[in-house]
């Protein structure tokens, strides 16, 4: 596993280098809608090949299912990778946005990663071996108060039409938390979980490219991930609550009110 790890590493310092060279050469208040658009497809679609390539080079017969160009290939180990979580961040130069690179075996995630080119930040969690941050092992918050807990989520942006029953369950877990965070960065509020900053998130709809390097780092660090069923489909429906257990299961229990 510790080659697959060191590849994961090196293939996220190459792409996060590539999206810190591109940051800020095309800004929305500056370019025309299709100019704007094809400078996202390239910065996506580069640090995606960047990572293929780097992966292809060390493990030729793995699968690779990215974002950008979809899945390649048929084998038990499949990469699963998005190269620029955060698009619109990235576009605006708001400071947060990371790279999020998972490896599947048959049916179960065994490595996930997570880095944040800006800070030089990088998370990673092999299963069974622990979650770790910049190589220091992490931990998620453990018996904090619910009033006492910063949790995360994001709006179900490809879905709009259900905005009204989320903000009918965020409501009601607003009162239920100390604050509650929206970066926009699914992969980076999983990882910040497993470092203790945050003791939830929660977020409906997303992409397994979204969430299942984050999903591992949670619970190598000791943290549970569940579906808005309470299950642990989320990896299928893109349904998630993650983090400390108990904050967990009363998020779920508000969540499966309103979902």
């Amino acid at each position: 596993m510790e080659r697959f790890l060191e590849t994961a590493k090196k293939s996220a310092l190459l792409a996060g280098e590539f999206l810190l060279q591109n940051l800020g050469k095309i800004t929305p208040d500056k370019a025309e809608e299709k100019k704007l658009n094809d400078f996202v497809s390239y910065v996506d679609r580069g640090s995606e090949e960047m990572i293929r390539r780097t992966i292809k080079d060390e493990f030729p017969e793995h699968a690779f299912l990215g974002e950008e160009e979809g899945q390649r290939g048929e084998n038990p180990f499949l990469w699963i990778v998005d190269p620029l979580d955060g698009t619109k961040n990235y576009l605006h130069q708001f400071p947060m946005f990371g790279i999020s690179i998972a490896l599947k075996r048959e049916d179960e995630v065994v490595l996930g990663l997570v880095y944040e080119p800006l800070r030089k930040d990088m998370f990673y969690a092999i299963k069974g071996k622990g979650a770790f941050r910049n190589g220091n092992r992490i931990h998620i918050v453990k018996e904090l108060s619910h009033k006492r807990a910063l949790i995360a989520t994001a709006f179900p942006f490809r879905e709009k039409d259900k905005f009204p029953q989320f903000l009918e369950a965020f409501r009601e877990i607003y009162y239920l938390v100390s604050d509650i965070r929206r970066g926009g960065v699914a992969a980076l509020d999983l990882a910040y979980i497993g470092a203790g900053i945050f003791s939830a998130f929660y977020e409906y709809g997303l992409s397994i490219w979204d969430i299942a390097a984050g999903s591992l780092i949670v619970k190598e660090a000791g943290g549970v991930v569940l579906d808005f069923e309470g299950g642990e489909d989320y990896l299928t429906t893109g349904n998630i609550v993650a983090g400390e257990e108990k904050l967990v299961q009363k998020i779920v229990e508000i969540l499966k009110k309103y979902f």
